[in-house]
């Protein structure tokens, strides 16, 4: 999966780059009734679909949860101003809606990426806007949570004795739509509108990994699972975190093999499976990662890392030219070392703005 490193958090920053434009101009176009006076758009609603009053009720529940009073599959439509039968189209062939490529993994493979064309994409986004963000996540998840990163994450852990990670196989692609079904229906929309709204979030009846529905999705479907190991942690008196698909335990216990049956098994119960391979225990006097951070030295990027960075950009410095093509890698690069250095962030960013004003010139 391709998260759990500080590539995670540049992407996002140079994707926020890449997605200005039409998408970003999409992305602010009013709909076609405002969702900011629920009033006139009950009223709006009401008149337009001639609800019937129990319709009327739960769209008033909704609208005082916080939620758009989606009480029929036809209002989705309605509300972005476009037709029935394409909201139909994409929710019934999802598959002609999404790019397929590959991505090399930091290691060894290729990882999948299934990506929304941009007004799926577009829906997708207000989806988690409207209805997924309202949902509070437990303040030990630190994956895809507005304001917490793998800074937070690795804070948590710092000067640990000890360390265990687990790591989930597949985390997105393992989760069905029968569970997101479920997450739309305990937020009270009818099961209609549930079964639509899944459509519209899932791709092969599960999660796709490059919606940006899917992070949201997987933690609040994870929680209850978050809760049980919460209390697992308390009971071994140490810390517990999740980012996406790592989870994280540390403090004084000393792990055992018994330990990681323990919460595999708890994993299993879930429908999910452990990756053993990418599943560790380590001890104070190795090198504590964690998110891609070693958290028994300030929570820094390992030096390794840092070095090339350093060479990298001294060179990006002496000949710009050479590096015109990686200007966006670059000033993504700058914006994570901004997490723990803004003086030397601030250098970075300097080097990498002269790199892109050189590529925009010729």
């Amino acid at each position: 999966m391709y998260i759990d490193s500080e590539f995670t958090f540049i992407l996002f920053r140079v994707e926020s780059n890449l997605y200005l434009g039409l998408d970003a101009i999409m992305y602010h176009l009013p709909f076609a009734v405002s969702l900011t006076k629920t009033s006139d758009l009950l009223k709006t609603i009401e008149k337009e679909f001639s609800l019937s009053s129990i319709e009327v009720t739960r769209a008033e529940k909704l609208l005082k949860s916080g939620l758009p009073p989606l009480v029929r599959a036809e209002i989705i439509s309605y509300l972005f101003g476009i037709s029935y039968s394409l909201l139909l189209s994409m929710s019934r062939f999802p598959e002609h809606y999404y790019r397929r490529y590959s991505i090399p993994k930091t290691k060894q493979g290729q990882r999948q990426i299934e990506a929304p064309r941009r007004f799926l994409k577009l829906i997708q986004r207000w989806i988690y806007d409207h209805i997924l963000s309202t949902i509070p996540i437990s303040s030990s998840v630190h994956g895809f949570v507005p304001k917490r990163d793998i800074f937070t994450n690795a804070k948590v852990h710092l000067d640990s004795k000890n360390i265990m990670v687990m790591d989930i196989k597949n985390f997105f692609p393992s989760i069905k739509r029968k569970h997101v079904i479920q997450v739309y229906k305990e937020l009270g929309f009818p099961t209609r509108v549930a079964l639509r709204l899944s459509s519209l979030c899932t791709l092969d009846e599960r999660l796709p990994q490059g919606a940006p529905t899917s992070p949201a999705l997987a933690n609040i479907i994870f929680s209850p699972t978050d809760i049980e190991l919460i209390n697992i942690a308390k009971e071994w008196e140490c810390k517990y975190t999740r980012y996406a698909d790592d989870l994280i335990f540390s403090g004084d216990k000393i792990f055992t093999k018994e330990d990681t049956l323990r919460i595999t098994e708890i994993i299993n119960q879930t429908g999910l499976e452990v990756n053993i391979d990418k599943s560790r225990i380590i001890g104070s006097g190795a090198r504590q990662i964690v998110t891609g951070l070693i958290v028994n030295n300030k929570g820094l990027p390992p030096r390794k890392k840092r070095m090339i960075w350093r060479a990298t950009f001294h060179q990006a410095l002496l000949n710009p030219e050479k590096y015109r093509e990686d200007g966006l890698r670059l000033m993504g690069i700058s914006s994570f070392v901004n997490q723990y250095n803004p003086d030397l962030s601030n250098k970075y960013k300097q080097i990498a703005q002269k790199v892109i004003d050189i590529a925009s010139n010729t």
